[in-house]
């Protein structure tokens, strides 16, 4: 069975392989709509696209983005991330080139569709002609019958075939081509020094009216956050594991049903080597007991290196190896050993004895677990009652009332959780989990009972605002001063920077410049205008100014906290050694954007031609049940 949905995945993934593109622009067909009474999306022309299909389509997609970001999407955060737009758009697209290839009367005959089949290397046996059962695999394992099959392959393949033709003749100009590419690929070296702003003294100390113009012109930096008036009901798992206590007969009782799990059993560090047959096996083992090194061995015999497994349990191993590979004695070979994969030849390096499990030594971390497990299970039964109790409209704190929970009033938190004097307030749930929930709600409006990672539930009301203000000058004032004196050594830096640029542009020698500033004379690597590396340049600034000026001309590039004067010593044009390979490769980016470009015209002439309409209520309802 094992080796047999081993076959029917290496069949499926060359399909998927095959048809991934299309899918992802097109989706699937029709084929997968239920029939019956369904609301429509969206109408395109006289093709609809129906609820249930969107939805599907729709779960598919969170899914997979929830998959991607190791969390389950809510319905907000979907719709944040564009997903449901993206979705539709997939669809209407697809349906937009159905209306058109139906106009055109575009076929696919059967003699086309077999074909594709048969000559599909994921169809074929080792021979190289159709294997009919890895075609009833691969199907089998989708979930598909032959005739959905087709139909999903006939549909896609029309719309491939009117895409090809719209968008085949799409070439980049070479002219273009060799522009752009020099553009991109032309490099530059530059000398340069920097001038630290905080070399150049002291800058003193403002006087009020400096002060009080630094405060104005940068009030935003002043600002006290916006806060949020928030109840806060929060059913903690740490508080229910306070009310338990782990009587020793449940915690015997769990460490006799784990006693196994809880031991460590006999770990072995095992090499292997996989061979076609008994013979090759057998003649690898002789050649080891006569002393050869099995690396080296075991690679002029198959060809690779030996795979090392590291230390591993008996049970990590196929029945077959298991039993023969931890009766070996460390550093003697075993016999050839059969199993699905081939014929094995291993060698154990080392042994790490096993380890009994012991109550004693497992007691606390026993009883916190089970208290754990008692604790989950009490806030869940604790968060169903509190949701039955919610349900029937009445305030969140009443019903935390009704079964002794505490509702938190908080008078005021910010967007990261911290209290009016900077500190992240005590007692929230699951933090990232929190502050999405504590964004999403609008004033006056109560969130959704949530669970968190940690088995946690919480629900948040949003009960006001406190609009962000300037702070107060005398609050501020040390900022203020500080923020004045930045600016002032920025100020005293561009000054020196315009000087010694001066200099250099009156004929004087950069490194004699540099020196009588006490200041290193440094050269870029030869950069492009995109360099970001700081290996190769001081500031990606400097990289795009450099592309700015001419051969021996001087640039100053300003940057926190210092300035940078720097003389463009040489221009270079792009690197020889394959830049044939390169220019192909930028040729073939360009075409494809073109094609990019032509295909989205060519939707967008369809579209005003077919009469396109959404139900973007329909959607918003959907959004809510696809994402669960």
């Amino acid at each position: 069975m094992k080796n047999q949905k081993l076959i029917v995945k290496i069949v499926m993934f060359p399909l998927f392989a095959l048809l991934i593109l299309s899918f992802a622009v097109w989706g699937i067909g029709d084929i997968f709509r239920p029939q019956g009474h369904n609301q429509s999306i969206a109408a395109v022309g006289d093709t609809l696209i129906d609820q249930r299909s969107f939805s599907q389509e729709l779960s598919r997609e969170i899914a997979t983005m929830s998959q991607r970001f190791g969390t389950q999407l809510t319905p907000e955060q979907a719709r944040a991330f564009g997903i449901p737009q993206q979705v539709l758009n997939r669809m209407i697209s697809r349906a937009l080139l159905d209306e058109a290839a139906n106009e055109l009367g575009l076929m696919i005959t059967e003699e086309q569709m077999r074909s594709q089949i048969l000559d599909n290397p994921t169809f074929q046996g080792p021979t190289g002609d159709f294997d009919r059962n890895r075609f009833a695999q691969a199907l089998q394992f989708s979930g598909m019958s032959e005739a959905q099959f087709l139909a999903i392959l006939s549909g896609d393949t029309k719309r491939q075939q009117l895409t090809q033709a719209v968008t085949e003749a799409a070439v980049a100009p070479q002219s273009i081509t060799e522009r752009l590419f020099a553009y991109r690929e032309e490099r530059r070296i530059a000398d340069y020094l920097i001038i630290p702003n905080d070399s150049l003294g002291e800058p003193g100390e403002p006087d009020e009216a400096a002060v009080q113009e630094t405060y104005e012109s940068a009030s935003g930096s002043f600002m006290t956050p916006d806060y949020k008036e928030i109840t806060l009901v929060h059913l903690r798992v740490a508080d229910a594991m306070q009310g338990i206590a782990v009587s020793e007969e449940v915690l015997l009782e769990e460490f006799e049903a784990r006693r196994d799990e809880l031991s460590q059993p006999e770990r072995r560090d095992v090499v292997q080597a996989v061979l076609p047959d008994e013979a090759a096996a057998q003649a690898l083992v002789d050649r080891l007991v006569e002393g050869a090194d099995f690396a080296a061995a075991a690679e002029a015999a198959t060809g690779r290196a030996p795979v090392s497994l590291g230390f591993i349990p008996q049970s990590a191993l196929p029945a077959e190896l298991g039993g023969p590979v931890f009766e070996l004695e460390p550093g003697r070979p075993s016999a050839p050993i059969q199993s699905p994969l081939g014929w094995h030849v291993a060698v154990v390096n080392e042994v790490e004895e096993g380890q009994e499990a012991e109550l004693e030594d497992l007691r606390g971390r026993l009883s916190e677990e089970i208290a754990q497990a008692q604790a989950i299970d009490l806030v869940i039964e604790q968060a169903n009652r509190y949701d039955e109790a919610i349900a029937g409209g009445i305030a969140i704190e009443d019903a935390a009332a009704t079964l002794g929970i505490e509702a938190r009033r908080i008078d005021a938190i910010d967007s990261q959780g911290r209290n009016t004097a900077g500190n992240l307030v005590e007692r929230l749930p699951a933090l990232d989990e929190f502050l999405e929930l504590l964004r999403t709600t609008a004033i006056g409006d109560t969130s959704l009972l949530t669970e968190t990672l940690d088995g946690d539930y919480f629900i948040l009301r949003v009960d006001g605002e406190i609009p962000a203000e300037l702070r107060p000058l005398e609050e501020v004032r040390d900022d203020v001063v500080s923020l004045w004196k930045a600016r002032e050594l920025g100020r005293m830096g561009q000054e020196k920077a315009e000087a010694v640029a001066d200099r250099l542009r009156n004929g004087e020698d950069f490194a004699a410049v540099a020196e009588a500033e006490g200041l290193p004379l440094q050269r870029t690597e030869t950069i492009t205008r995109f360099e970001t590396d700081p290996a190769r340049t001081p500031a990606p600034a400097l990289s795009q100014q450099l592309f700015e000026v001419a051969a021996g001309e001087v640039t100053l590039v300003p940057m926190p906290g210092s300035q940078i004067v720097a003389r463009l010593v040489e221009v270079q044009g792009a690197e020889a050694e394959g830049q044939d390979a390169r220019l192909e490769q930028l040729s073939d980016q360009l075409a494809g954007s073109i094609r990019d470009d032509i295909f989205q015209q060519f939707l967008a002439s369809l579209e005003s031609e077919l009469d396109v309409t959404v139900n973007q209520r329909l959607i918003d309802e959907t959004l809510t049940g696809a994402a669960y």
